[in-house]
């Protein structure tokens, strides 16, 4: 089972058990330190006016859409001081040679000469393939939310067994949670060993840095009732997608590195590019040249919300400054903000964490 579909498995399957009551949870008894959520209604989520009717589900995972070009792009990255050729094969004559930096592109053609050797062709120019190397896109989807969420949501940050009680041994034979499955927080409590646990499922629970949690946001005072607008979490690393005070979608981001941290603030779209060049740092330090970065949102100067091909490592801090969405995602949000009445709102901020435990 490859990776996409396996993914899409388990969300599908993890959803499915909700919706049907699988994993209804049994009552809970509120104690010192810990919060139980009501019980009273075991859907996850509850209907509100104006919400999709598209599915009977709280939560469902967008399809890809039909004219989306992610499928079929093929990425890469270039090795440093790499020969460039004006025409594959040989006697093919040297057109220039990459510096020393990270180099990330599109393969747009690939052949084989006559000798058998690969030849891709990369901005423009072929490299002999021992200078290519392709690299897999994330395959992560973020959620569409049918109803108002009532209990924070998310994803599994690392691979992690879940413990019967907070603070306890994983018992024999209990399955474990991959990295992106996704999951929900019906209560919290601190363990015996200091930490803050949630419980994901009926005696599941896990450390609190295990998962990356979402919940709904306040609009800011600017955002119109009827507005589109982007929240992202720099402390969860998540983002959610807004159409006035109704969460529409979810994702987990990778904000800046710590030497390159994303502004936090309230500002609006002002260029939109279905695919761009990022160019930036210093030559010999962080120098980097990324062609064909794809559903590119501009909204603080030169930050911007994007796909992100060259990694998977979403949930934790990653990038130069930018936003950075596993490709699916950014191409989800690009898509939706078309419709958008306004420009794009995006709020950038370290959300209270107490938010995730009220």
């Amino acid at each position: 089972m490859n990776h996409r579909i396996k993914h899409h498995y388990r969300i599908l399957l993890t959803l499915i058990l909700l919706a049907t009551g699988f994993l209804a949870l049994a009552p809970a008894v509120d104690a010192a330190g810990c919060l139980s959520l009501p019980r009273l209604d075991l859907s996850p989520c509850k209907s509100i006016r104006g919400a999709s009717t598209a599915s009977s589900e709280p939560f469902t995972v967008p399809e890809i859409p039909a004219d989306s070009f992610l499928p079929e792009a093929t990425y890469g990255w270039v090795e440093d001081y790499a020969y460039f050729f004006d025409r594959p094969g040989p006697g093919a004559t040297p057109a220039r040679t990459a510096r020393s930096g990270v180099f990330y592109g599109q393969a747009v053609a690939t052949v084989t000469d006559e000798n058998g050797k690969v030849w891709h062709k990369v901005w423009g120019d072929w490299l002999p393939e021992r200078y290519y190397h392709q690299v897999e896109a994330s395959q992560f989807m973020g959620i569409e939310a049918n109803r108002q969420p009532e209990r924070p949501f998310g994803w599994v940050l690392r691979a992690t067994t879940p413990s019967p009680a907070p603070a306890a041994d994983p018992l024999p034979g209990t399955q474990e949670l991959a990295r992106y499955d996704f999951v929900q927080m019906v209560q919290w409590q601190r363990g015996a060993d200091g930490n803050t646990w949630y419980e994901v499922g009926p005696g599941q629970w896990v450390r609190y840095d295990t998962v990356a949690l979402n919940t709904v946001r306040d609009r800011p005072a600017a955002v119109g009732a009827q507005e589109y607008w982007v929240d992202v979490d720099l402390l969860q690393q998540t983002f959610a997608a807004y159409e006035g005070d109704r969460l529409v979608y979810a994702g987990l981001i990778s904000s800046g590195l710590p030497r390159w941290q994303t502004r936090t603030g309230l500002n609006q779209v002002w260029e939109r590019r279905e695919v761009s060049l990022m160019e930036g740092g210093v030559q010999g330090d962080d120098y980097y040249y990324i062609d064909d970065v794809a559903h590119t949102l501009y909204f603080d100067d030169e930050t911007a919300l994007h796909g992100a091909f060259w990694h998977d490592d979403f949930g934790r801090p990653k990038s130069h400054g930018c936003v950075n969405m596993a490709p699916y995602t950014a191409e989800w949000v690009f898509n939706w903000s078309k419709r958008a009445p306004n420009d794009l709102w995006v709020r950038v901020h370290y959300a209270d964490y107490e938010d995730i435990l009220r």
